[in-house]
Protein backbone atom coordinates (compact mmCIF):
# COMPACT_ATOMS: atom_id res chain seq x y z
CA UNK A 1 0.00 0.00 0.00
CA UNK A 2 1.16 3.39 -0.54
CA UNK A 3 2.30 5.30 2.36
CA UNK A 4 -0.59 7.74 3.15
CA UNK A 5 -3.24 6.47 1.59
CA UNK A 6 -6.43 4.26 2.05
CA UNK A 7 -6.55 0.76 0.67
CA UNK A 8 -9.78 0.08 -0.87
CA UNK A 9 -10.13 -3.26 -2.77
CA UNK A 10 -7.17 -2.84 -5.71
CA UNK A 11 -6.64 0.58 -4.85
CA UNK A 12 -5.23 3.21 -2.73
CA UNK A 13 -7.43 6.17 -2.37
CA UNK A 14 -5.62 9.17 -1.57
CA UNK A 15 -6.30 13.38 -1.67
CA UNK A 16 -6.48 15.64 -4.70
CA UNK A 17 -4.09 19.09 -5.43
CA UNK A 18 -5.69 21.92 -5.34
CA UNK A 19 -5.09 22.54 -9.31
CA UNK A 20 -6.49 18.76 -9.59
CA UNK A 21 -9.82 20.01 -8.04
CA UNK A 22 -9.78 23.08 -9.74
CA UNK A 23 -8.96 21.59 -12.75
CA UNK A 24 -12.22 18.45 -11.83
CA UNK A 25 -14.48 21.09 -10.97
CA UNK A 26 -13.81 23.24 -14.61
CA UNK A 27 -14.62 19.65 -16.33
CA UNK A 28 -17.79 19.43 -14.51
CA UNK A 29 -18.91 23.25 -15.86
CA UNK A 30 -17.62 22.18 -19.56
CA UNK A 31 -16.89 19.12 -20.08
CA UNK A 32 -14.34 18.39 -23.39
CA UNK A 33 -11.31 17.22 -24.49
CA UNK A 34 -10.01 20.77 -23.17
CA UNK A 35 -8.11 19.20 -20.72
CA UNK A 36 -6.71 16.26 -22.61
CA UNK A 37 -2.72 16.51 -23.99
CA UNK A 38 -2.21 14.79 -26.52
CA UNK A 39 1.14 13.89 -28.47
CA UNK A 40 2.07 12.43 -31.77
CA UNK A 41 5.40 10.88 -31.69
CA UNK A 42 6.88 10.70 -35.25
CA UNK A 43 9.58 7.23 -35.04
CA UNK A 44 12.06 7.11 -37.93
CA UNK A 45 13.99 3.62 -38.17
CA UNK A 46 13.78 0.43 -37.25
CA UNK A 47 10.89 0.09 -34.05
CA UNK A 48 10.66 -3.26 -31.92
CA UNK A 49 6.73 -2.48 -31.15
CA UNK A 50 7.02 -5.33 -28.39
CA UNK A 51 9.71 -3.44 -26.49
CA UNK A 52 7.95 -0.25 -26.48
CA UNK A 53 4.68 -1.64 -25.30
CA UNK A 54 7.02 -2.98 -22.58
CA UNK A 55 8.54 0.42 -21.82
CA UNK A 56 4.88 2.18 -21.92
CA UNK A 57 3.80 -0.55 -18.55
CA UNK A 58 6.97 0.34 -17.47
CA UNK A 59 6.39 3.95 -17.02
CA UNK A 60 2.42 3.52 -16.13
CA UNK A 61 3.46 1.08 -13.20
CA UNK A 62 6.60 3.25 -11.79
CA UNK A 63 4.41 6.61 -11.79
CA UNK A 64 1.29 6.25 -9.41
CA UNK A 65 -0.20 9.43 -11.31
CA UNK A 66 -0.67 7.19 -14.63
CA UNK A 67 -3.08 4.98 -12.51
CA UNK A 68 -4.57 7.38 -10.91
CA UNK A 69 -8.84 7.85 -11.44
CA UNK A 70 -11.05 10.54 -9.65
CA UNK A 71 -14.08 9.68 -7.66
CA UNK A 72 -16.55 12.03 -5.95
CA UNK A 73 -17.73 10.64 -2.60
CA UNK A 74 -20.69 12.37 -1.18
CA UNK A 75 -18.90 16.03 -0.99
CA UNK A 76 -15.19 14.29 -0.76
CA UNK A 77 -13.24 14.61 -4.47
CA UNK A 78 -10.75 11.68 -3.88
CA UNK A 79 -8.43 9.90 -6.76
CA UNK A 80 -7.64 6.32 -6.65
CA UNK A 81 -3.94 4.55 -7.81
CA UNK A 82 -4.93 1.23 -8.76
CA UNK A 83 -2.53 -1.49 -9.37
CA UNK A 84 -0.45 -1.86 -12.73
CA UNK A 85 -1.74 -4.61 -15.11
CA UNK A 86 -0.80 -5.37 -18.60
CA UNK A 87 -0.76 -2.51 -20.73
CA UNK A 88 -2.51 -2.85 -23.83
CA UNK A 89 -0.85 -0.99 -27.12
CA UNK A 90 -2.62 -1.42 -30.18
CA UNK A 91 -0.74 -1.28 -33.49
CA UNK A 92 -2.59 -0.50 -36.67
CA UNK A 93 -1.52 -0.62 -40.39
CA UNK A 94 -1.86 2.21 -42.44
CA UNK A 95 0.61 1.18 -45.04
CA UNK A 96 -2.91 0.67 -47.84
CA UNK A 97 -4.49 3.46 -46.65
CA UNK A 98 -4.70 7.09 -48.01
CA UNK A 99 -1.65 9.79 -46.33
CA UNK A 100 -4.38 11.63 -44.57
CA UNK A 101 -5.58 8.43 -42.19
CA UNK A 102 -2.90 9.07 -39.50
CA UNK A 103 -4.14 12.36 -38.62
CA UNK A 104 -7.48 11.93 -38.73
CA UNK A 105 -7.07 8.70 -36.62
CA UNK A 106 -4.61 11.10 -33.93
CA UNK A 107 -7.57 13.57 -34.09
CA UNK A 108 -9.78 11.07 -33.30
CA UNK A 109 -7.94 9.85 -30.58
CA UNK A 110 -6.62 13.26 -29.14
CA UNK A 111 -10.54 13.95 -28.45
CA UNK A 112 -11.94 11.00 -27.45
CA UNK A 113 -13.29 11.21 -23.96
CA UNK A 114 -11.77 9.58 -21.04
CA UNK A 115 -13.61 8.03 -17.87
CA UNK A 116 -12.42 9.92 -15.18
CA UNK A 117 -13.91 7.86 -12.82
CA UNK A 118 -13.07 4.59 -13.88
CA UNK A 119 -9.77 5.45 -16.14
CA UNK A 120 -7.27 4.81 -17.33
CA UNK A 121 -6.53 7.73 -17.93
CA UNK A 122 -3.53 7.19 -20.92
CA UNK A 123 -3.89 5.80 -23.85
CA UNK A 124 -1.96 5.06 -26.51
CA UNK A 125 -1.74 3.55 -30.18
CA UNK A 126 0.97 2.95 -32.79
CA UNK A 127 0.60 3.72 -36.10
CA UNK A 128 2.58 1.72 -38.50
CA UNK A 129 3.63 3.12 -41.97
CA UNK A 130 6.49 1.46 -43.10
CA UNK A 131 8.76 -1.18 -41.11
CA UNK A 132 11.18 2.26 -40.83
CA UNK A 133 8.09 4.72 -39.87
CA UNK A 134 5.66 4.73 -37.17
CA UNK A 135 3.62 7.45 -35.22
CA UNK A 136 2.76 6.67 -31.73
CA UNK A 137 -0.22 8.40 -30.72
CA UNK A 138 -0.22 9.55 -27.20
CA UNK A 139 -2.99 10.77 -25.16
CA UNK A 140 -2.98 11.63 -21.53
CA UNK A 141 -5.60 13.84 -18.83
CA UNK A 142 -4.16 16.81 -17.67
CA UNK A 143 -5.18 16.03 -14.21
CA UNK A 144 -2.15 13.94 -14.02
CA UNK A 145 -0.03 15.34 -16.70
CA UNK A 146 1.76 18.55 -17.09
CA UNK A 147 4.39 20.05 -19.33
CA UNK A 148 7.16 19.16 -16.48
CA UNK A 149 5.64 15.37 -16.87
CA UNK A 150 6.64 15.38 -20.53
CA UNK A 151 10.11 16.02 -20.44
CA UNK A 152 10.23 13.14 -17.41
CA UNK A 153 8.28 10.69 -19.34
CA UNK A 154 9.74 10.41 -22.98
CA UNK A 155 13.30 10.35 -21.42
CA UNK A 156 12.57 7.82 -18.94
CA UNK A 157 10.78 6.40 -22.01
CA UNK A 158 14.18 5.96 -24.03
CA UNK A 159 15.47 4.06 -21.48
CA UNK A 160 12.78 1.88 -20.57
CA UNK A 161 12.91 1.14 -24.42
CA UNK A 162 16.12 1.04 -24.46
CA UNK A 163 16.28 -1.90 -21.67
CA UNK A 164 13.07 -3.89 -22.90
CA UNK A 165 14.79 -4.17 -26.43
CA UNK A 166 18.14 -5.42 -25.02
CA UNK A 167 16.15 -7.93 -22.65
CA UNK A 168 16.77 -6.57 -19.59
CA UNK A 169 14.81 -4.65 -16.61
CA UNK A 170 14.64 -0.65 -16.67
CA UNK A 171 16.22 0.90 -14.10
CA UNK A 172 14.57 4.21 -13.55
CA UNK A 173 15.28 6.36 -10.96
CA UNK A 174 13.54 6.41 -7.80
CA UNK A 175 11.34 8.41 -6.16
CA UNK A 176 12.47 10.02 -2.81
CA UNK A 177 8.80 10.80 -2.00
CA UNK A 178 5.79 8.90 -2.17
CA UNK A 179 2.94 10.51 -4.54
CA UNK A 180 0.20 11.01 -2.02
CA UNK A 181 3.61 13.13 -0.19
CA UNK A 182 3.46 15.62 -3.08
CA UNK A 183 0.19 16.00 -3.35
CA UNK A 184 -0.39 16.73 0.35
CA UNK A 185 2.83 19.11 0.00
CA UNK A 186 0.68 21.10 -2.12
CA UNK A 187 -2.26 21.43 0.03
CA UNK A 188 0.43 23.68 2.43
CA UNK A 189 -1.63 26.96 3.53
CA UNK A 190 -0.17 29.30 1.71
CA UNK A 191 1.81 32.28 3.92
CA UNK A 192 0.43 35.58 5.18
CA UNK A 193 2.60 37.85 3.59
CA UNK A 194 2.19 35.94 -0.14
CA UNK A 195 -1.35 36.08 0.38
CA UNK A 196 -1.53 39.29 1.41
CA UNK A 197 0.65 40.05 -1.91
CA UNK A 198 -2.60 38.85 -3.98
CA UNK A 199 -4.87 40.81 -2.09
CA UNK A 200 -3.18 43.86 -2.59
CA UNK A 201 -2.24 42.82 -6.43
CA UNK A 202 -5.77 42.18 -7.23
CA UNK A 203 -8.28 44.33 -4.55
CA UNK A 204 -9.16 46.59 -7.79
CA UNK A 205 -8.73 44.43 -10.24
CA UNK A 206 -11.06 44.97 -13.61
CA UNK A 207 -13.36 42.72 -14.90
CA UNK A 208 -11.83 39.81 -17.10
CA UNK A 209 -11.25 41.16 -20.76
CA UNK A 210 -14.09 41.34 -23.23
CA UNK A 211 -12.31 40.92 -27.00
CA UNK A 212 -14.05 42.81 -29.66
CA UNK A 213 -15.63 40.97 -32.37
CA UNK A 214 -19.14 38.80 -32.99
CA UNK A 215 -18.06 35.98 -34.82
CA UNK A 216 -21.09 34.16 -35.79
CA UNK A 217 -22.79 31.69 -34.03
CA UNK A 218 -21.40 28.00 -34.21
CA UNK A 219 -18.46 29.02 -35.25
CA UNK A 220 -15.85 26.51 -33.46
CA UNK A 221 -13.01 27.31 -31.24
CA UNK A 222 -9.59 27.53 -33.34
CA UNK A 223 -5.77 27.78 -33.65
CA UNK A 224 -3.86 30.44 -35.52
CA UNK A 225 -0.50 29.87 -35.68
CA UNK A 226 2.06 32.28 -37.00
CA UNK A 227 6.33 32.04 -36.66
CA UNK A 228 8.69 34.85 -36.27
CA UNK A 229 11.60 35.56 -38.46
CA UNK A 230 15.03 34.88 -37.21
CA UNK A 231 15.75 38.23 -37.89
CA UNK A 232 12.76 39.47 -35.42
CA UNK A 233 13.32 36.46 -33.30
CA UNK A 234 16.95 38.20 -32.56
CA UNK A 235 15.67 41.99 -32.51
CA UNK A 236 12.71 40.50 -29.84
CA UNK A 237 15.38 39.02 -27.58
CA UNK A 238 17.87 42.07 -27.63
CA UNK A 239 15.01 44.85 -26.72
CA UNK A 240 14.44 42.16 -23.83
CA UNK A 241 18.51 41.96 -22.76
CA UNK A 242 18.59 45.35 -22.71
CA UNK A 243 15.72 46.02 -20.47
CA UNK A 244 17.17 42.65 -18.12
CA UNK A 245 14.08 40.60 -19.21
CA UNK A 246 13.52 37.32 -20.29
CA UNK A 247 12.16 36.54 -23.27
CA UNK A 248 9.21 35.37 -21.39
CA UNK A 249 8.81 39.24 -19.89
CA UNK A 250 9.02 40.35 -23.19
CA UNK A 251 6.79 38.75 -25.21
CA UNK A 252 4.53 38.63 -22.40
CA UNK A 253 4.25 42.21 -22.43
CA UNK A 254 3.85 42.87 -25.80
CA UNK A 255 0.94 40.55 -25.38
CA UNK A 256 -0.40 42.86 -22.75
CA UNK A 257 -0.07 45.74 -25.37
CA UNK A 258 -1.79 43.64 -28.49
CA UNK A 259 -4.71 43.32 -26.16
CA UNK A 260 -4.29 46.95 -24.87
CA UNK A 261 -4.29 48.03 -28.47
CA UNK A 262 -7.61 45.74 -29.60
CA UNK A 263 -9.66 46.65 -26.73
CA UNK A 264 -8.39 49.95 -25.33
CA UNK A 265 -8.40 48.44 -21.75
CA UNK A 266 -5.14 50.13 -20.13
CA UNK A 267 -5.68 47.77 -16.92
CA UNK A 268 -5.11 43.65 -17.49
CA UNK A 269 -4.98 40.65 -16.14
CA UNK A 270 -2.95 37.68 -17.84
CA UNK A 271 -3.19 34.14 -16.67
CA UNK A 272 0.33 32.22 -16.85
CA UNK A 273 0.50 28.34 -15.44
CA UNK A 274 3.45 28.19 -13.17
CA UNK A 275 5.52 25.19 -12.81
CA UNK A 276 4.96 24.02 -9.11
CA UNK A 277 7.88 21.92 -9.04
CA UNK A 278 10.46 23.78 -6.54
CA UNK A 279 10.81 20.69 -4.41
CA UNK A 280 13.74 18.31 -5.39
CA UNK A 281 10.85 15.20 -4.95
CA UNK A 282 8.84 16.43 -7.86
CA UNK A 283 12.45 16.58 -10.65
CA UNK A 284 11.51 12.61 -11.53
CA UNK A 285 7.32 12.97 -10.93
CA UNK A 286 4.85 12.91 -13.46
CA UNK A 287 1.68 14.29 -12.36
CA UNK A 288 -0.47 17.85 -11.99
CA UNK A 289 2.23 20.35 -10.74
CA UNK A 290 1.53 23.61 -12.38
CA UNK A 291 -0.31 26.63 -11.48
CA UNK A 292 -2.12 29.52 -12.74
CA UNK A 293 -1.04 32.94 -12.03
CA UNK A 294 -3.17 35.94 -12.79
CA UNK A 295 -0.47 38.51 -13.38
CA UNK A 296 -1.58 41.92 -13.84
CA UNK A 297 -0.58 44.73 -16.13
CA UNK A 298 -1.10 48.58 -16.30
CA UNK A 299 -0.38 50.08 -18.83
CA UNK A 300 -2.38 53.66 -17.71
CA UNK A 301 -1.40 57.17 -19.06
CA UNK A 302 1.19 57.34 -21.72
CA UNK A 303 3.86 54.64 -21.09
CA UNK A 304 6.73 53.69 -23.46
CA UNK A 305 7.65 50.16 -23.93
CA UNK A 306 10.60 50.00 -21.54
CA UNK A 307 7.86 51.14 -18.82
CA UNK A 308 5.41 48.43 -19.68
CA UNK A 309 8.57 45.81 -19.66
CA UNK A 310 9.39 47.12 -16.07
CA UNK A 311 6.26 46.65 -15.00
CA UNK A 312 5.84 43.03 -16.50
CA UNK A 313 9.31 41.97 -14.91
CA UNK A 314 8.15 43.19 -11.44
CA UNK A 315 4.86 41.59 -11.99
CA UNK A 316 6.69 38.06 -12.96
CA UNK A 317 9.36 37.93 -10.42
CA UNK A 318 7.04 38.79 -7.49
CA UNK A 319 4.20 36.73 -8.53
CA UNK A 320 6.20 33.38 -9.52
CA UNK A 321 8.31 34.21 -6.28
CA UNK A 322 4.74 34.31 -4.74
CA UNK A 323 3.13 31.50 -5.44
CA UNK A 324 -0.11 30.25 -4.20
CA UNK A 325 -2.47 27.96 -5.44
CA UNK A 326 -4.71 29.49 -7.88
CA UNK A 327 -7.64 28.76 -5.81
CA UNK A 328 -6.75 30.28 -2.40
CA UNK A 329 -6.62 33.23 -4.42
CA UNK A 330 -9.73 32.92 -5.67
CA UNK A 331 -11.49 32.38 -2.10
CA UNK A 332 -9.18 35.24 -0.60
CA UNK A 333 -10.51 37.59 -3.33
CA UNK A 334 -14.43 36.33 -4.41
CA UNK A 335 -14.10 37.58 -7.83
CA UNK A 336 -17.52 36.77 -9.51
CA UNK A 337 -18.33 33.41 -11.14
CA UNK A 338 -19.52 32.58 -14.62
CA UNK A 339 -19.79 28.93 -15.64
CA UNK A 340 -17.53 27.92 -18.21
CA UNK A 341 -15.30 30.96 -17.62
CA UNK A 342 -12.08 31.13 -14.98
CA UNK A 343 -12.31 33.99 -12.53
CA UNK A 344 -10.04 37.03 -12.76
CA UNK A 345 -9.02 36.28 -16.18
CA UNK A 346 -9.81 35.25 -19.63
CA UNK A 347 -6.47 35.57 -21.68
CA UNK A 348 -3.52 33.16 -20.92
CA UNK A 349 0.33 33.39 -22.32
CA UNK A 350 2.60 30.89 -21.93
CA UNK A 351 6.44 30.31 -22.89
CA UNK A 352 8.06 27.03 -23.58
CA UNK A 353 11.76 27.64 -24.10
CA UNK A 354 13.61 25.74 -26.27
CA UNK A 355 14.38 22.33 -24.96
CA UNK A 356 17.60 19.84 -25.51
CA UNK A 357 17.06 17.71 -28.22
CA UNK A 358 15.00 14.56 -27.87
CA UNK A 359 16.96 11.19 -26.88
CA UNK A 360 16.06 8.25 -29.39
CA UNK A 361 14.36 5.27 -28.85
CA UNK A 362 17.24 2.97 -29.95
CA UNK A 363 17.72 3.44 -33.29
CA UNK A 364 14.35 5.84 -33.81
CA UNK A 365 14.77 9.35 -34.21
CA UNK A 366 12.03 11.16 -32.15
CA UNK A 367 9.99 13.96 -33.24
CA UNK A 368 7.26 15.15 -31.19
CA UNK A 369 3.51 17.22 -31.80
CA UNK A 370 0.99 18.33 -29.84
CA UNK A 371 -2.54 17.80 -31.36
CA UNK A 372 -5.24 20.79 -31.01
CA UNK A 373 -8.13 19.07 -29.64
CA UNK A 374 -10.54 21.59 -31.04
CA UNK A 375 -11.67 22.72 -27.92
CA UNK A 376 -9.76 26.19 -26.36
CA UNK A 377 -9.61 26.53 -22.57
CA UNK A 378 -10.02 30.37 -22.65
CA UNK A 379 -11.27 33.08 -25.27
CA UNK A 380 -7.81 33.79 -26.13
CA UNK A 381 -4.32 31.96 -25.34
CA UNK A 382 -0.98 32.73 -26.46
CA UNK A 383 1.39 29.87 -26.36
CA UNK A 384 4.89 30.05 -27.52
CA UNK A 385 7.24 27.71 -28.60
CA UNK A 386 11.40 28.23 -28.71
CA UNK A 387 12.09 25.47 -31.27
CA UNK A 388 15.37 24.66 -33.37
CA UNK A 389 13.22 25.35 -36.72
CA UNK A 390 12.59 29.25 -34.89
CA UNK A 391 9.83 30.79 -32.37
CA UNK A 392 6.26 29.88 -33.07
CA UNK A 393 3.51 31.97 -31.82
CA UNK A 394 -0.34 29.30 -31.46
CA UNK A 395 -3.24 31.93 -30.82
CA UNK A 396 -5.60 29.12 -29.43
CA UNK A 397 -9.57 30.97 -29.23
CA UNK A 398 -12.94 30.32 -28.65
CA UNK A 399 -15.53 30.80 -31.41
CA UNK A 400 -17.89 32.77 -29.03
CA UNK A 401 -14.92 35.98 -29.52
CA UNK A 402 -12.97 34.85 -32.59
CA UNK A 403 -13.28 33.30 -35.82
CA UNK A 404 -10.37 32.29 -37.89
CA UNK A 405 -10.71 35.95 -40.19
CA UNK A 406 -10.12 37.72 -36.62
CA UNK A 407 -7.62 35.34 -35.09
CA UNK A 408 -5.51 35.80 -38.11
CA UNK A 409 -5.52 39.52 -37.67
CA UNK A 410 -4.91 39.28 -34.14
CA UNK A 411 -1.81 37.31 -34.56
CA UNK A 412 -0.52 38.91 -37.33
CA UNK A 413 -1.16 42.52 -35.53
CA UNK A 414 0.63 40.56 -33.05
CA UNK A 415 4.23 40.27 -35.43
CA UNK A 416 3.74 44.04 -36.41
CA UNK A 417 3.34 44.94 -32.86
CA UNK A 418 6.92 42.80 -32.11
CA UNK A 419 8.39 44.55 -35.15
CA UNK A 420 7.26 47.96 -34.08
CA UNK A 421 8.49 47.15 -30.19
CA UNK A 422 11.76 46.05 -30.90
CA UNK A 423 12.94 49.44 -32.94
CA UNK A 424 14.95 51.39 -29.70
CA UNK A 425 12.59 54.53 -29.92
CA UNK A 426 8.97 52.06 -29.30
CA UNK A 427 6.39 54.07 -28.03
CA UNK A 428 2.64 52.21 -27.17
CA UNK A 429 0.35 52.49 -30.33
CA UNK A 430 -2.63 54.79 -29.61
CA UNK A 431 -5.64 53.62 -28.15
CA UNK A 432 -9.40 52.09 -29.77
CA UNK A 433 -12.63 53.33 -28.62
CA UNK A 434 -12.89 51.36 -25.31
CA UNK A 435 -14.80 48.02 -26.01
CA UNK A 436 -17.79 46.79 -23.75
CA UNK A 437 -16.56 45.48 -20.40
CA UNK A 438 -17.26 42.11 -18.75
CA UNK A 439 -19.22 44.12 -16.08
CA UNK A 440 -21.40 46.15 -18.77
CA UNK A 441 -22.04 42.67 -20.48
CA UNK A 442 -23.04 40.93 -17.53
CA UNK A 443 -25.48 43.78 -16.61
CA UNK A 444 -26.75 43.40 -19.65
CA UNK A 445 -27.32 39.92 -19.06
CA UNK A 446 -28.70 39.95 -15.77
CA UNK A 447 -31.68 41.94 -16.09
CA UNK A 448 -33.16 38.89 -18.13
CA UNK A 449 -33.44 36.15 -15.76
CA UNK A 450 -33.53 32.69 -17.07
CA UNK A 451 -36.32 31.75 -15.11
CA UNK A 452 -39.16 33.20 -12.87
CA UNK A 453 -37.75 33.76 -9.05
CA UNK A 454 -39.59 31.50 -6.78
CA UNK A 455 -39.85 31.25 -3.08
CA UNK A 456 -41.61 28.96 -1.04
CA UNK A 457 -41.17 25.50 0.81
CA UNK A 458 -38.36 24.61 -1.44
CA UNK A 459 -36.41 28.10 -1.47
CA UNK A 460 -36.52 27.76 2.17
CA UNK A 461 -34.92 24.03 2.12
CA UNK A 462 -32.43 25.21 -0.04
CA UNK A 463 -31.48 28.31 2.13
CA UNK A 464 -31.30 25.80 4.94
CA UNK A 465 -27.81 24.22 3.28
CA UNK A 466 -26.65 27.33 2.20
CA UNK A 467 -26.76 28.52 6.03
CA UNK A 468 -24.88 25.41 6.95
CA UNK A 469 -22.55 25.08 4.49
CA UNK A 470 -21.61 28.62 3.98
CA UNK A 471 -21.84 29.16 8.32
CA UNK A 472 -24.14 32.26 8.11
CA UNK A 473 -27.08 32.84 10.17
CA UNK A 474 -29.45 34.37 7.60
CA UNK A 475 -29.72 33.94 3.96
CA UNK A 476 -31.99 35.95 1.88
CA UNK A 477 -34.01 34.88 -1.19
CA UNK A 478 -31.42 36.96 -3.25
CA UNK A 479 -28.26 36.62 -2.17
CA UNK A 480 -25.65 35.12 -4.04
CA UNK A 481 -24.14 31.94 -3.17
CA UNK A 482 -20.36 34.10 -3.82
CA UNK A 483 -20.99 36.85 -2.81
CA UNK A 484 -21.57 34.94 1.03
CA UNK A 485 -18.32 33.60 0.77
CA UNK A 486 -18.88 30.53 -1.37
CA UNK A 487 -16.54 28.64 -3.91
CA UNK A 488 -15.87 25.18 -5.47
CA UNK A 489 -15.10 22.86 -2.81
CA UNK A 490 -18.77 24.49 -0.88
CA UNK A 491 -20.57 23.76 -3.87
CA UNK A 492 -19.41 19.73 -4.01
CA UNK A 493 -20.99 19.98 -0.14
CA UNK A 494 -24.10 21.91 -1.22
CA UNK A 495 -24.38 19.65 -4.24
CA UNK A 496 -24.31 16.51 -1.81
CA UNK A 497 -26.36 18.22 0.67
CA UNK A 498 -29.37 19.22 -2.18
CA UNK A 499 -29.17 15.91 -3.39
CA UNK A 500 -29.80 14.00 -0.17
CA UNK A 501 -32.54 16.33 1.59
CA UNK A 502 -34.77 16.68 -1.87
CA UNK A 503 -33.92 13.79 -3.46
CA UNK A 504 -32.50 16.16 -6.63
CA UNK A 505 -29.53 15.74 -8.89
CA UNK A 506 -28.11 19.50 -9.14
CA UNK A 507 -25.62 19.86 -11.35
CA UNK A 508 -22.77 21.59 -11.09
CA UNK A 509 -23.46 24.01 -13.74
CA UNK A 510 -27.59 24.62 -12.38
CA UNK A 511 -25.21 26.37 -9.16
CA UNK A 512 -23.50 28.28 -11.49
CA UNK A 513 -26.10 29.71 -13.21
CA UNK A 514 -28.69 30.52 -10.35
CA UNK A 515 -26.15 31.90 -7.56
CA UNK A 516 -29.18 33.18 -5.53
CA UNK A 517 -31.46 31.22 -3.40
CA UNK A 518 -34.74 32.36 -5.60
CA UNK A 519 -32.88 31.51 -8.94
CA UNK A 520 -31.97 27.89 -7.98
CA UNK A 521 -35.45 26.91 -6.40
CA UNK A 522 -37.31 28.41 -9.86
CA UNK A 523 -34.96 26.00 -11.82
CA UNK A 524 -35.67 23.60 -9.90
CA UNK A 525 -39.43 24.09 -9.65
CA UNK A 526 -39.71 24.57 -13.69
CA UNK A 527 -37.34 21.14 -14.44
CA UNK A 528 -38.80 19.02 -11.79
CA UNK A 529 -40.37 15.25 -13.19
CA UNK A 530 -44.12 15.11 -12.80
CA UNK A 531 -44.80 13.19 -9.15
CA UNK A 532 -46.54 10.20 -11.33
CA UNK A 533 -45.85 6.41 -11.55
CA UNK A 534 -45.20 4.20 -14.30
CA UNK A 535 -43.75 6.44 -16.60
CA UNK A 536 -40.63 7.16 -18.57
CA UNK A 537 -37.75 8.50 -16.96
CA UNK A 538 -36.82 10.15 -20.15
CA UNK A 539 -40.04 11.25 -21.21
CA UNK A 540 -40.02 13.17 -17.68
CA UNK A 541 -36.44 14.72 -18.62
CA UNK A 542 -38.28 16.16 -21.94
CA UNK A 543 -41.26 17.14 -20.19
CA UNK A 544 -39.11 19.26 -17.77
CA UNK A 545 -37.44 20.71 -20.39
CA UNK A 546 -40.06 21.91 -21.65
CA UNK A 547 -40.58 23.62 -18.81
CA UNK A 548 -37.94 24.96 -18.27
CA UNK A 549 -37.91 26.49 -22.22
CA UNK A 550 -41.64 27.80 -21.52
CA UNK A 551 -40.90 29.21 -18.47
CA UNK A 552 -37.74 30.88 -20.03
CA UNK A 553 -40.08 32.44 -22.98
CA UNK A 554 -42.40 33.98 -20.40
CA UNK A 555 -39.22 35.50 -18.48
CA UNK A 556 -38.26 37.14 -21.69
Amino acid sequence: MIDGAVEVDDASVISVSPAQESMWFALQLTPGPAYHVPYRVRLDGLLDPGALRSALGDLVAHHDALRASFTLTGTELRQRIRQAGAFTLPVTDLGALPLDTATARAEELARAPFDLAGGPLLRAELLRSAPDRHELILVVHHLVFDGGSARVFFAQLAEAYAARAAHRTPELPPHPAAYPDLIDAQRTPPGGADLAYWRDRLHDVPPPLTLPGSPPPGTPDGLHRVRLTPDLADRVRAVGRRHRCTSFMTMLAAFAVLLRTHTGRTDVVIGSPAADRLRPETAHAVGLFVNMLPLRVTMTGTPTFADVLAGVRDAVLDGFGRQIPFEDIIQEMGPARGAGRSPLFQTVFWLHPAQAELPALGDCRLSVEEIFTGTAKYDLTLGVRETPDGTVCDFFYRGTVLDPAGADRLANGYLRLLDTLASPDAVLPGLPTPAPTAATTQAATTTARPVAESGGPLAGRIAEVWREVLDVPVVGPQDNFFDLGGHSRLMLRVRGLLAERLGAEVSMLDLFDHPTIAALAGHLAATAPPETSGDDPAERRRAGALRLRQAKGQQE
